[in-house]
This record gives C-alpha cells, sequence and structure tokens, in this order.
C-alpha cells in the first residue's frame, strides 16, 4: 500500500492534533516495514528527522497552505499523481478524492459548545466534517465517548466507526534528577509548590474555574502553593489573565505560555497536582501524560475523561468550583492519597501505547483496501 498521511499540522505548536498525527507516525514506522508512506505538508523542514529516518516514510511538499485550496484541490491532485491507494486526514477530507479516505475525528467540540469557536471556524467544521465523515471508508474516533457522539449527532452507523486510543509518549516519565528539576523551576520563575494546568486557552478547557478555585484556597490561607498555567500564549489578552488581577494574585500565578515538550515533562514531574477540569475532551491526553509523570490527577467526570483515566484520579464536576477547590484540599492533605493516585497513575498510563494503536489503524487500512476501498456500510 501506498498511503498518504496529511502531516499540514506538524510542526504548528497545534498541540492535540500534531502529537496525533506525530506518534502515529512514529509507531507506524516501527511495526510496519512494508507499505510506502507519504507525509503531506506544506513544509517537509517541519517534520521531525526521525520520521523521515525509514526508508518507506517520505514526505510531500503540498501547496499551497490555505486549506481552501490545499484540501480540494491540491491534496486529490497529489494522491492522483503520486499514486496513493489510501489518505488518511484529521477531521475534513477533500470532497472528492482519486483514493478511499480515513477520517480521524479526534471531537465534535464544536457541535455542543459552538459558542467557543469563531462563526467561520464553527461553520465550516460543523458542515464539512459531517461530510466528509459520511464519505469517508472508515471513521478513526480516538474514545467510545467520540464515537457515541459521532453517531448520535451525524447518525454514522457505528460499524464504520473504529475506535483506536491515544497514548502518552514514551518521553513522558518520572524523573528523578531533582537539580534538573530545580532549574526548570528557575526558568519559569516557580517559587514554590505548585499546582499544575495545560491547555490552550479555549474556554472548555475550564481554566478560569481552575483560577477560581486556586484563589479561594490562596486566599483562605488553605495552601500556600503556586498555580501553574503552561499552554498557548498570549495570555496577556485573555479573561484568565484579567481573572487573575481581578482576584489579586498575580504574585502566586505563572503563566509559561508554549513549552516544548522537554520542559513540559519537567512541569509534570515538578507539580505536586494536576488540574484538568476540562469540561469537554475527545480524548484528553494530558492526564495520561502527568500520569506517566507519577504526578496526581484532578480531572473533570464528564465527556471522555472518566473512561481516559478510570479509577486513577479524583473526578469532579466541572461546573462546580466548590468542588475542584476541595478535591485539591483533599488531595494535598492527604500524604496517603497522593500515594495511591500515583500507583493508580503510573498502572493507568501504562495501559495505553502508540504501538498498539498504530496495529489497530494499520488493520483500519487493509479493511478499507481489502473492500476496494469502498465505504463500509
Amino acid at each position: 500500500m501506498r498511503i498518504a498521511v496529511d502531516a499540514h499540522l506538524v510542526g504548528t505548536r497545534e498541540t492535540g492534533n500534531e502529537t496525533y498525527v506525530v506518534n502515529l507516525s512514529r509507531a507506524l514506522a516501527s511495526i510496519d516495514t512494508t507499505n510506502e508512506y507519504r507525509l503531506c505538508t506544506h513544509n517537509p523542514a517541519l517534520l521531525p528527522a526521525e520520521l523521515l529516518r525509514p526508508s518507506n516514510f517520505t514526505a510531500l511538499r503540498v501547496r499551497p497552505a490555505l486549506s481552501l485550496v490545499r484540501i480540494p484541490l491540491s491534496m486529490p491532485y497529489l494522491s492522483w499523481k503520486d499514486g496513493h491507494d489510501l489518505l488518511h486526514v484529521n477531521y475534513i477530507a477533500p470532497p472528492i478524492s482519486p483514493c478511499p479516505t480515513v477520517v480521524t475525528i479526534h471531537d465534535i467540540s464544536y457541535e455542543f459548545f459552538p459558542q467557543f469557536f469563531s462563526p467561520r471556524d464553527r461553520i465550516l467544521l460543523s458542515t464539512l466534517v459531517p461530510i466528509s465523515a459520511r464519505r469517508a471508508a472508515k471513521i478513526i474516533a480516538v474514545s467510545n465517548n467520540t464515537k457515541r457522539d459521532i453517531i448520535e449527532r451525524y447518525g454514522i452507523e457505528e460499524d464504520r466507526i473504529v475506535v483506536t486510543y491515544e497514548a502518552p509518549d514514551p518521553a513522558f516519565a518520572q524523573v528523578p534528577d531533582e537539580q534538573l528539576l530545580r532549574r526548570l523551576r528557575g526558568e519559569y520563575g516557580i517559587a514554590d509548590d505548585f499546582l499544575l494546568a495545560v491547555g490552550n486557552l479555549q474556554p472548555r478547557k475550564n481554566l478560569l474555574r481552575v483560577v477560581e478555585a486556586f484563589a479561594d484556597l490562596r486566599q483562605s490561607g488553605a495552601i500556600r502553593h503556586q498555580l501553574v498555567i503552561a499552554g498557548q500564549a498570549f495570555w496577556r489578552e485573555s479573561e484568565i489573565s484579567r481573572r487573575v488581577e481581578d482576584r489579586h494574585i498575580g504574585e502566586h500565578v505563572v503563566f509559561t505560555g508554549y513549552v516544548p515538550q522537554e520542559h513540559l515533562v519537567l512541569l509534570y514531574n515538578a507539580a505536586a497536582v494536576f488540574l484538568y477540569p476540562s469540561l469537554y475532551e475527545g480524548f484528553g491526553l494530558p492526564p495520561l501524560e502527568a500520569m506517566a509523570c507519577g504526578t496526581p490527577v484532578i480531572a473533570s467526570n464528564t465527556s471522555s475523561v472518566p473512561e481516559v483515566v478510570g479509577e486513577a484520579a479524583l473526578l469532579v464536576d466541572p461546573h462546580r468550583t466548590d468542588e475542584l477547590a476541595q478535591a485539591i484540599l483533599d488531595l494535598l492533605s492527604s500524604a496517603e492519597l497522593q500515594r495511591e493516585l500515583r500507583r493508580r497513575g503510573l498502572e493507568r498510563a501504562r495501559s495505553f501505547s502508540w504501538e498498539r494503536t498504530a496495529m489497530q489503524t494499520l488493520q483500519v487500512y487493509e479493511n478499507v483496501l481489502s473492500h476496494g476501498g469502498q465505504v463500509s456500510q
């Protein structure tokens, strides 16, 4: 098979989708030396060199980068010219393709929280994703929760959707080097023990409620920790920054902006608690990354998050600031609970692997082509 993988987001700091493409490609390279893979991108220099070391992996330049041209015209033309047997994309596929398509849908949050998206993105996603799903030979969902959402919202047949879980990158692991962790604290201006939240500033990540819970605990004297928020930049213009100022906790909150993976590993390791009260997730990888680093996790009890974390985290109603604050206090007050969650978390994180995801994805490819690339009913 000659398989084209849409890799246009790799190197753009679109953390979730980029992480998926990079780790899936890396794992496919480790298990499959027979099929040919074409990583399609507008800038091959952005691809990690390791992805192109296997002889069966090649970068293909797609021009232009503009999605309105790249998706309907450039990708089909490239697939025809290079003789692709299958095209694997995230979310949106070309309306007409010379080869069958596999579409990975990570979540359909734009359907449930349209207010968190720009009008342009909301219209494009809610229009084009269901069309892509209905025309795809197979759909990959990253959780059973996402699969149910696709079935209920778009009326897609259940047997056309395959669930393949994501997994922590192997780099996320315990780091026993205390000197390294101290240097990291100094680099980001972290002076005390801290709570960590990771995510972009999109409202569904619920970071405002993290700030409120932290402010309540800090100002009541219940805790003396700092709060570290790691995610995309431009936080100074965000409502989250304004809320920090309104609650007069600026000296206790550190905004790191985007951090490279090697620093994120160290932040997880150095944190006392990881907070992830997201309102909606298609999968929710950060809690597993934190668990792989041995950090106790508090997460939301909604969407796919309970499916992912199992019994290895404290689950809270993400709409209840008081419940989140109480969980933080309960966890920080109990060394025994911290040890137990560390143990469960490490075990839970080990149960996910990109190699398994790659094997399941390869089975999807083989299934599609064994049926002549027709949409499975």
